[in-house]
């Protein structure tokens, strides 16, 4: 009898476990193997009345699991860590650190800007910015991740444009949305908002630099539309217009327009057309250092706030 109650014990456990575990939601790469976790409709029902206390637990696994890491180079370095973060934001949706800290974590650069995991750091910053759609460092990173890992520059200039509108956004932030705006040829909303954060700004410096972002958009505006005429002169003629008044004698353009900031208008290097107002345009750029750089003040702020300890 012994053995047959032994064998009973044992399928009774690994049915147990097959019950509570579930496999990966998204299949493995390679030789990676996911972690085995718990069935979430289980995990509710076992722990009904101990809910924050299970995602606690399985928070401090997530924290572990980006603990042990690995070498930087590895490509699944970090997917522990989504996985664990995923349940977590399953169990308790409104824990707010789990977003901030796996988001930003999970991307892995492989070296030369060949970065992996992007798409579960998507996954985890989008859920986050669904649980707390007023958070406006959620809407920033994965502005970022949007922008920089896949290229998705409007749906980024969109979460930039409300995250500038919200009441804990940071001071570049105003800039970048613009300036992504602006990029994606929204420039009715870019307009806008720079205008809005112009005519409500009290300080002279800053309202000085909201009125000089204003005729950047202008200016891009301009600068826009004679590339476009560039581009259908190059199409037709086989070359650049040489002068860029070609432009007008052929029927591409009414008139050459002037550049609200006062330069003079040419054809650049590249191609297209640019002002010696500047000699940037307004394009997305990398602006994860100013996050940083904004987090890491934040913390500092809040030490020199605090009591003194006893």
């Amino acid at each position: 009898m012994k053995p047959l109650v032994t064998v009973a014990i044992l399928l009774a456990g690994l049915g147990t476990v097959a019950a509570l575990s579930e496999p990966p939601r998204d299949p493995p790469r390679g030789p990676y193997q996911a972690p085995l976790l718990p069935r979430i409709e289980l995990l509710r029902v076992i722990g009904a009345g101990q809910q924050s206390l299970v995602a606690d637990y399985y928070w401090l696994q997530a924290i572990q699991a980006a603990g042990r890491g690995g070498s930087s180079l590895e490509a699944t370095r970090y997917l522990d860590l989504f996985y664990y973060a995923d349940l977590v934001t399953d169990l308790d949706p409104k824990f707010h650190k789990v977003y901030l800290f796996a988001g930003n974590t999970i991307p892995t650069n492989l070296g030369r800007e060949n970065w992996v995991n992007t798409k579960e750091a998507r996954k985890i910053l989008e859920k986050g910015v669904k649980n707390f759609p007023q958070d406006s460092s959620l809407r920033l990173y994965l502005a970022y991740n949007l922008s920089y890992f896949f290229g998705e520059h409007a749906a980024a200039a969109e979460h930039l444009r409300i995250a500038a509108t919200l009441p804990t956004v940071d001071k570049f932030v105003p800039e970048i949305a613009s300036r992504m705006l602006a990029f994606n040829r929204r420039f009715d909303a870019a307009l806008a908002l720079a205008e809005s954060f112009r005519d409500n700004e009290t300080d002279p410096e800053l309202r000085q630099l909201f009125e000089e972002r204003v005729k950047e958009i202008q200016r891009e505006q301009v600068l826009v539309q004679i590339d476009d005429a560039i581009v259908a002169f190059k199409q037709k003629e086989g070359r650049l217009p040489s002068p860029l008044s070609e432009l007008v004698t052929k029927g591409y353009l009414s008139a050459i327009p002037t550049d609200p900031m006062g330069g003079v208008i040419y054809i650049g290097e590249d191609g297209r057309s640019a002002s010696n107002s500047s000699t940037l345009r307004l394009e997305p750029i990398d602006y994860r250092k100013k996050m940083e750089q904004s987090e890491k003040q934040k913390e500092q702020q809040g030490h020199s706030n605090a009591p003194n300890s006893p």
